[in-house]
């Protein structure tokens, strides 16, 4: 089971937002700032073997945790 690269950024996004909105010295430079830090990484060759590594653990995090609960379930 892997995740899509667009699924990581919308989580990404999703977590900056959230971190974003509870600072209350947030400042939008900062915003685009770090949007473009990450857009960079994801957009590298370094950045986008580590993105698939994060593709390969949140995969069979998922993988593990659902056979789990269908293990659990079915007894």
């Amino acid at each position: 089971m892997t995740i899509a690269i667009s699924t990581l950024f919308f989580l990404a996004c999703v977590g900056m937002a959230w971190w974003f909105k509870k600072d209350s010295s947030f400042r939008p430079r900062e915003f685009i700032a770090v949007s473009v830090f990450w857009i960079l990484l994801v957009a590298t060759p370094f950045g986008s073997g580590l993105v698939d590594k994060m593709q390969n653990v949140i995969g069979t995090s998922a993988k593990a945790g659902v056979d789990s609960v269908s293990s659990v379930s079915s007894k």
